[in-house]
């Protein structure tokens, strides 16, 4: 402690009044710094309070008086930063009592300061503001304190309270000489922050008052007529000044101007929040969309009704309207919103005519009166693909406006615009401008039936190359497109255009799809004298046709035939190649000779020759050889699904050895199994497509699979390998994981 907090009893007493001064003076000078250096109260306060600890006190309590009387503890400050945290979550649940006897309040009420040198718990518990608070001041050794008020013009603001605990010395009155100044000082500060705050509301009132009077503003009385207008309001509503917007008629300001709500109705003076106002209702802001006939600007406003009322009698005298321009605001919304609808719309599908048709509709009457969409066609030739108006019998206009080519259209209309890239607004449509442009009298009479009053034309912007436009027409609804609509439409266009762009592309790698999934699978299956053979397959995507499952079906000679089933690890042009390799290695195992063993040995040393990390491939491979009263299976697998006998009675079962995976492990074990097929039984052969279809818990699996062929005998080879395809792709409502190849044969009653 400072000797002005805790003196020494071995100081010599001219010494101690030494230090003592001294650090009063520094602690003074510290605190008017602090007090200097900021106007936010709660920041002032609470470093005050900290300057006093530990070389004046071991606590520090600042408190301050509401306007309703109530003490309100402002700020704490101990040497022990648990004792501040219990004592204002103490004094938050047990307020000091403004009519009681603790000091602070005394002091608040008398402006007095109170030196209490020596607290015993009698007189604690005296004046507590309740016994939780009586213990703790005992518990903590409350032992003397100060009490000095906080006096600034006159008024008490509250008090600062500096103690001392446990067995510390007393206070003395040199001790409440330095509190009472630094308490002067405080309340000095304290009502400056007051008066600031007050100037800062006052500066801010009359901030919010400019910043409405830089809005546009109308007094209108009950019949309507505007009483007075600000410059803002004049400009708004087409008047060169206040003065002459004043002498204008209701009526006359209102011809002025289509005015819509937002679903696109057309209002009346009737409808404006000023009339529903002096109706007795209490309307809310309205926004509106105002355009101007004359030119065609539009904005969109909010206007907000006010009452002024006679301070007497109550009427309402006038209505003071506020209306604030949210032009930007709402476009931008509208932009946002449009936009986001036709991102939806041309991701919607694949067909890019379609979804480019749906777009002009949207546009309509969004954006303006008519939409087109032209494209430059695979041909290379410029192809109208949409045209949209609200009105659907001038849809027929439009089409035969289309059929008329105009001399000037090269240079100045649709292929100008995909030739530059660049948009193209046309605002100054005059009669004779249209005449210029027209082929013949015909072309001009319907160019004038369409009374466009501007155009605006902007690229299908596709990410290397413009591959068409969109068309924009202002017409009948007195909207005018301006510059400010080019960015809109550009966004637009480049949307649209990257989407027709990426149906294309996806349109051509779908075709290369199917002619490379083509030439990997069989044209058509053989006939085999007295049995039916049957194949289905459905890949898992539109664009991953190429590769995963194959089947197959040659003669080996000798009346033996061979049928395969396999699965390539993998999608893409690699799996293509192992699919390619497997498919023809077997068949030409097979013209060799070679048994089902051998024959998935030779495609395993085909696979395992393809460069490190190439690629594995499962196959189940039947050799079948029809006879007199049947035909005789042999079964080899390697690590596929066994393939499912089905008797003439519709009861399956799974036959066959299951066997090694090709081209991972050179030790192959393959096993061949022999059975027969009875006429009339099915031999169905799968992908694990079929099986492992739909969410891992609710997958069709070899019983469910045992459950489908039942129906095999009541149904034909190629509807029963439908429903199978069927069953499995009910099962995946999210789209197939994986392909699925099926391949069936079913021996006849008599054999040819």
């Amino acid at each position: 402690m400072t000797p002005i907090a805790r003196s020494e009893a071995s100081h010599a007493p001219d010494a101690h009044a030494g230090a003592t001064h001294n650090v009063a003076v520094e602690l003074l000078l510290e605190a008017g710094v602090v007090l200097a250096e900021s106007l936010d109260l709660a920041t002032t306060l609470g470093r005050v309070a900290r300057l006093t600890v530990p070389r004046l006190a071991d606590l520090c309590v600042i408190d301050l008086s509401d306007a309703d009387g109530s003490i309100r503890q402002m700020a704490v400050a101990s040497a022990e930063a648990s004792v501040a945290e219990e004592l204002s979550n103490l004094r938050e649940r047990q307020q000091l009592d403004p009519a009681g006897e603790h000091p602070v309040a005394r002091v608040i009420r008398s402006g007095t300061a109170e030196r209490l040198s020596q607290m015993a718990g009698a007189q604690l518990r005296s004046f507590a503001a309740g016994s939780e608070h009586a213990q703790f001041m005992i518990d903590r050794g409350y032992h003397s304190a100060l009490v000095a008020p906080l006096l600034a013009r006159q008024r008490t603001l509250g008090a600062l309270s500096v103690l001392r605990l446990g067995d510390g010395g007393p206070y003395e009155e040199g001790d409440l000489e330095v509190v009472s100044e630094l308490a002067r000082r405080a309340a000095l500060a304290i009502d400056n922050a007051r008066l600031f705050s007050e100037v800062r509301h006052v500066e801010q009132r009359l901030a919010a008052i400019l910043a409405n009077l830089a809005e546009a503003i109308t007094l209108t009385d009950e019949q309507h007529r505007i009483v007075f207008a600000n410059q803002a309001a004049a400009d708004l509503l087409g008047a060169p000044t206040p003065e002459e917007l004043m002498r204008a008629t209701p009526q006359e300001i209102m011809e002025r101007f289509l005015i819509l709500d937002e679903q696109g109705r057309e209002l009346g003076i009737e409808h404006m929040p000023r009339t529903r106002l002096f109706a007795g209702e209490a309307p809310v802001p309205l926004l509106v969309r105002n355009i101007v006939r004359a030119t065609g600007e539009e904005r969109w406003l909010i206007a907000r009704p006010s009452p002024v009322n006679d301070p007497e009698t109550g009427k309402l005298l006038y209505s003071v309207n506020v209306y604030e321009d949210v032009t930007e605001v709402k476009r931008a919304q509208i932009a946002e919103s449009f936009m986001a609808e036709a991102s939806r719309v041309l991701a919607s599908s694949m067909d890019y005519t379609a979804t480019l048709r749906q777009v002009a509709r949207l546009a309509v009457p969004q954006l303006a009166d008519w939409c087109a969409v032209d494209v430059i066609g695979e041909d290379g030739e410029l192809e109208r693909v949409a045209t949209h108006h609200a009105d659907p019998e001038r849809l027929a206009l439009a089409e035969r406006l289309a059929r008329h080519r105009s001399p000037s259209e090269d240079a100045l209309g649709v292929p100008e615009v995909i030739r530059s890239g660049r948009a193209r607004l046309y605002t100054d449509i005059t009669p004779k401008a249209l005449a210029a442009y027209a082929s013949d009298a015909e072309h001009l009479a319907m160019l004038q039936e369409i009374g466009a009053t501007s155009v605006l034309i902007v690229p299908l912007a596709a990410p290397t190359r413009t591959i068409g436009a969109i068309t924009l027409v202002a017409a009948e609804s007195l909207r005018r497109l301006f510059q400010s609509d080019m960015a809109l439409a550009e966004r637009l266009g480049r949307r649209a255009g990257t989407a027709v762009e990426s149906a294309r592309l996806y349109t051509a790698r779908k075709r290369i799809a199917d002619v490379l999934q083509s030439a990997l699978l069989p044209e058509s299956l053989p006939e085999i004298a007295g049995v039916q053979a049957r194949a289905l397959y459905r890949a898992a995507g539109e664009l991953n046709r190429v590769g995963g499952d194959f089947y197959d079906i040659c003669e080996c000679g000798q009346g033996r035939w061979m049928l395969a089933i396999g699965d390539v690890c993998g999608k893409g042009p690699r799996a293509a190649g192992v699919t390619a390799l497997a498919r023809h290695t077997l068949r030409a195992a097979a013209m060799l000779g070679q048994s089902p063993e051998r024959m998935l040995a030779t495609l395993h040393e085909a696979l395992t020759r393809q460069q490190t990390g190439a690629d594995m491939c499962t196959v189940c491979l039947v050799m079948i050889e029809p006879r007199e009263g049947g035909a005789r299976l042999i079964v080899a697998l390697a690590g596929h699904p066994l393939p499912v006998l089905i008797d003439a009675a519709g009861h399956a079962r799974q036959i066959g050895r299951a066997g090694t995976l090709l081209g991972v492990v050179d030790q192959l074990r393959i096993h061949e199994v022999e059975c027969e097929l009875a006429p009339g039984e099915t031999l169905l052969l799968y992908t694990d497509g079929v099986s492992e279809a739909g969410a891992p818990e609710h997958q069709i699996g070899d019983a469910g699979l045992l459950a489908l062929c039942a129906e095999a005998p009541a149904l034909s080879l190629e509807s029963f390998l439908a429903s199978i395809a069927l069953a499995a792709s009910e099962r995946a409502p999210g789209g197939l994981r994986d392909d699925i190849a099926l391949l069936g044969v079913r021996l006849e009653n008599e054999l040819r």
